[in-house]
């Protein structure tokens, strides 16, 4: 292995290992470095829109990538005559017309006319994205915080019917302010979710949710807003500040200057206006999360003087009353509204997107040929924004420089550098650019459940995701653990590259490699590391060390060109990581299923289960929809999660499962926490 030039190690501080494959040339090395910075600039650049899945920008992505495919030879047709295999997802929840979404309550008949009210949109109430269309008509229970924690000897739902009634539920948890609180202190446990109340009402056959706030929410809300209009006050003077230090102001500049004093005194208007409320402000559509894969249950939030009269009348005493006794005597406090009915409806449109993985095939030759090594880096982002930004206040465009230009870049460059490969007896290699990883990793489930070769001849994956921000050299190797094949080839190959490397032997992962993994392909990923800019709109190229890239360019192609062309396909084995499980608001038990996020099921559908693992075991299989865990209801992930932490590690539990047509109860005995 020879070093390029010192032009290079000094103009990019970081010492440049050409391969063989360059044969030392520093024209070659400077040309791949320019290369590179040329692709990651195109994908990470507006146009493209942040390569967001209903963005049209990630359908030039597509083309750019594809089009460098056509350009090497590769063969581009395997999809009806093109490089893209398509599916579906669903990208965003939207709330459907207002006269589909109401909520009527009606109340117990006397002498004198019955108590009705419509409540008003928007304004006493909103549907929730986490629920799911549907009507009712239905009676009424009330159900305390909703949380069943046995661990902590409470439990709202213990002596309470809910099956096809309309459940009220209270925000937060008990003694939210003592810091001596069995609810974690003076901190949110995962009793307070959202999520996890919705689900226990679900797992129950409730007909409907109606989430009120607790009585410390309003004077919350009303003190934030003192503090938003403190904020707004002190943004005005400063902007009167600095345009006064103007001496001969633009055109430009006094428009600009017109249009933030606009702003400013907008956003304290409205601030002030809510300030004169009693700030029992309900959650907009999506404020509880974005949506859940539940197809049934539609789940509301609503004022607590829409909800007070029902509870006052049923049960002799208010919330703020029942929240007080609670507080007092941790004793739950839930009954059923006698008398009391809800008429309602909510009206939830699942917007889908057609999306397509990008895949080049590079045939192979000779004895090896009818085997495959995948090589893949998701080309998808967060496009403006929203779900997975951890700027979600910003509806900026998120060009994703090192998620995932970088590691597509990786991809196209080895594939012009495995392009030239002349060697007798070559595996065929095939390039994949996956759709909707972001989305949890749809693209590359979609490709193993929908494989262009069988995956019973792929023998290896090698996966790029978030290769651009090489930082004092070091490289992080995961999978490892995947072939006993790796570790002396890596041991050998290492010694020839300048990294520092850290090894990972795991297969599972927040990337497209664990698709693969789980099919029992062993896998590479390679990955520079998470840094300030990750998932924000400041990941721009501006942060990519191309020079670095370069360097990961070639150790990949060197992995890969080994992977095409040793002369006996690596064996797999099995390496998982376990999971720290504290803190992490509850010990789950393992139960070593993969669910499918593609799917539009009702229940949790599985793309896949860990091997040897307790759904393994059980005879799960890939495919197969999990619609209940013995007594609870599954409608998707979040049901499949709050149901699992009810139970302990050893315990057996009765699995329904759909496996086509066919219903199937399967006993699986839970594994230790990972």
């Amino acid at each position: 292995m020879r070093i390029a030039i010192l032009s290079v190690f000094i103009l990019f501080q970081t010492v440049f290992s050409v391969p063989a494959i360059f044969g030392g040339e520093a024209g070659e090395a400077q040309t791949l470095i320019d290369s590179i910075s040329a692709r990651v600039k195109y994908l990470a650049s507006d146009e493209l829109e942040g390569r967001g899945v209903s963005t049209e920008g990630i359908n030039k992505a597509a083309d750019y990538i594809a089009s460098h495919f056509k350009q090497l030879g590769l063969k581009v047709d395997s999809y009806n005559g093109t490089a893209f295999q398509p599916f579906e997802i669903t990208t965003e929840v939207e709330l459907g017309p207002d006269e589909k979404n109401f909520l009527k309550i009606t109340g117990p008949k006397t002498d004198e006319d019955a108590y009705s009210a419509d409540l008003v949109l928007d304004y006493e109430f909103n549907p929730l994205a986490i629920g799911a269309s549907g009507k009712f008509d239905a009676e009424v229970v009330f159900a305390g915080y909703g949380i069943e924690a046995p661990d902590l000897e409470y439990d709202d739902w213990a002596d309470l019917e809910v099956k096809n009634k309309v459940v009220i539920i209270l925000r937060k948890e008990p003694q939210q302010n003592n810091p001596d609180s069995k609810f974690d202190g003076v901190k949110s446990s995962r009793h307070a979710t959202f999520q996890a109340k919705v689900s226990n009402a679900y797992q129950r056959g409730a007909a409907a949710v109606i989430l009120v706030n607790d009585a410390a929410q309003p004077g919350k809300y009303l003190s934030g807003l003192k503090h938003a209009l403190s904020q707004y006050s002190a943004q005005l003077k400063a902007l009167t500040a600095t345009f006064e230090e103007l001496k001969s102001p633009t055109a430009e500049e006094i428009s600009k200057h017109k249009k933030a004093l606009r702003e400013a005194a907008d956003n304290i208007s409205d601030t002030v206006s809510e300030l004169g409320g009693d700030g029992d402000a309900i959650l907009g559509f999506t404020e509880a999360g974005a949506g859940t894969s539940r197809k049934s249950m539609p789940v509301f939030f609503a004022r607590r003087a829409s909800i007070d009269p029902m509870i006052t009348s049923a049960l002799g005493r208010s919330l703020a009353d029942i929240e007080a006794e609670i507080d007092e005597s941790l004793t739950p406090i839930v009954g059923e509204l006698e008398g009391w009915k809800i008429n309602g409806s909510a009206d939830l449109i699942q917007n889908r997107a057609a999306v397509k993985n990008v895949v080049g095939v590079l045939e192979g030759s000779g004895k090896l040929k009818h085997e495959t090594v995948v090589i893949g880096a998701h080309y998808d982002h967060l496009g403006y924004g929203g779900q997975g930004s951890l700027a979600p206040w910003t509806m900026e465009i998120h060009n994703g420089a090192d998620d995932n230009s970088s590691g597509t870049t990786g991809m196209m460059e080895i594939a012009t550098l495995l392009a030239k490969s002349n060697e007798k007896d070559r595996r065929r290699v095939v390039f994949i650019a996956f759709s909707a990883e972001e989305r949890g990793l749809i693209g590359s489930s979609y490709y193993v459940n929908n494989p262009l070769f069988k995956l019973e001849d792929t023998v290896a994956m090698i996966n790029l995701d978030m290769i651009g921000r090489l930082t004092e050299n070091k490289l992080i190797v995961t999978g490892t653990g995947t072939s006993p094949s790796w570790e002396p080839f890596l041991n050998e190959l290492d010694s020839k590259h300048d990294f520092v490397f850290t090894r990972q032997p795991e297969g599972t992962g927040p990337s497209d490699h664990q698709s693969f993994y789980l099919k029992g392909i062993p896998v590479i990923n390679l990955f520079t590391g998470l840094h300030e800019f990750y998932h924000r709109p400041s990941d721009d190229p501006e942060i990519i060390n191309f020079a670095g890239m370069a360097k990961i360019v070639q150790y990949g192609a060197d992995i890969a060109k080994h992977m095409q062309t040793m002369p006996v396909r690596p064996e797999f084995s099995k390496a998982e990581k376990r999971r720290n499980v504290a803190n992490t608001g509850g010990v789950r038990p393992y139960f070593g299923s993969i669910p499918d996020y593609a799917d539009n099921a009702e229940g949790l559908a599985l793309t896949g289960v860990s091997l040897n693992g307790p759904a393994d075991k059980a005879g799960i299989k890939p495919k197969d929809v999990i619609v209940g865990i013995d007594k609870y209801k599954i409608g998707g992930i979040e049901d499949f999660d709050s149901a699992l932490r009810k139970f302990k590690a050893g315990d057996k539990v009765k699995v329904l499962v759909l496996r086509g047509k066919k219903k199937l109860t399967l006993e699986v005995i839970l594994g230790d926490p990972r």
